[in-house]
């Protein structure tokens, strides 16, 4: 759904790690694991390595399932950690350790963030002011336009009770964990629709805050190219789906008095027609991270 029907709706939001300077890696390979039944001064400590920040990451895996012997291992390795001027520590509990998050909350941890299956926890050792990462702050988005060979638009009436009941919209959803955006454009409108299609070009994106859950929102329109036309909706998720005439569309009172839907539509239609241009996805390596990743942007050798 488009991001300010999202905030009446009041859909469940999908939770991302915001990209900061420093970032905190949960699946990265320990640099330096201090052993895992480890000792110091006869004090057993919990099994944790090195973070690229001078930090610790907890070793989960090892720690005791005993409440009590977690909470003395875990006073034990934070005096070691001070003493060796470390900074921010890491604890990623899942369910079956939920026993051992009052403990750490009662060891001076905090609530970072949480997803289906754990909760992260994180404790600053030094005496100034906290520099780790804050917990995901944003949901991402998408909304797709499409044409078929009459000019015609596809568009969908959201299966809810919010500002957005009975209205003719654009495709929109959310963007799955670890899914590329063009990827998830593709998927909610096959979804929603039953339209097969392709991904052109990102053509905007709209950034708001303190939407749905207090999160901001990301919500980038892609401009797809449909390669099928027989519509088959998901009756779970939309209550209908038509391909209207652009000029219908934006004859609805909801979008006469909603300036940003009206833009959004104009620079759809600038793009289709050439008018204007919109970003590429471009797969390319970066050494920051080694990873294959995908930069949006608009070809400069054409």
């Amino acid at each position: 759904m488009i991001a300010s029907e999202i905030a009446m709706c009041q859909i469940a939001s999908v939770l991302r790690q915001n990209c900061c300077k420093k970032r905190y890696v949960a699946s990265s390979k320990p640099k330096h694991i201090y052993a895992r039944s480890g000792l110091d001064k006869g004090r057993a400590l919990v099994g944790s390595w090195d973070d690229e920040y001078g930090g610790v990451v907890i070793d989960a895996a090892s720690l005791p399932s005993s409440a009590n012997a977690f909470a003395s291992q875990l006073r034990a390795s934070l005096g070691v950690w001070r003493s060796k001027g470390k900074k921010g520590v890491w604890l990623k509990l899942v369910e079956e350790q939920a026993e051992l998050v009052p403990v750490a909350i009662k060891e001076g941890f905090a609530y970072h963030d949480a997803e289906a299956g754990y909760v992260m926890l994180t404790y600053w050792i030094p005496n100034q002011p906290c520099s780790l990462p804050s917990g995901p702050s944003h949901q991402i988005g998408i909304a797709a336009f499409l044409l078929n060979h009459n000019n015609h638009v596809l568009v969908v009436k959201e299966k809810c009770s919010c500002v957005c009941s009975g209205v003719w919209k654009l495709p929109t959803g959310f963007i799955d964990k670890s899914e590329e955006l063009f990827s998830g454009a593709v998927r909610e409108v096959k979804e929603e629709t039953g339209i097969d299609a392709e991904f052109l070009e990102l053509v905007a994106f709209r950034h708001v805050h303190g939407v749905a859950l207090e999160k901001s929102d990301l919500l980038f329109v892609c401009l797809l190219k449909p390669l099928s036309l027989e519509i088959q909706i998901d009756e779970n998720e939309i209550e209908d789906a038509e391909w209207i005439s652009v000029e219908e569309l934006l004859s609805q009172q909801f979008y006469k008095e909603d300036e940003m839907l009206k833009r959004v539509m104009e620079i759809c239609m600038a793009t289709y027609e050439k008018n204007y241009s919109g970003f590429v996805a471009h797969q390319v390596v970066s050494k920051f991270d080694g990873k294959m990743s995908y930069l949006y942007y608009k070809d400069v050798t054409s």
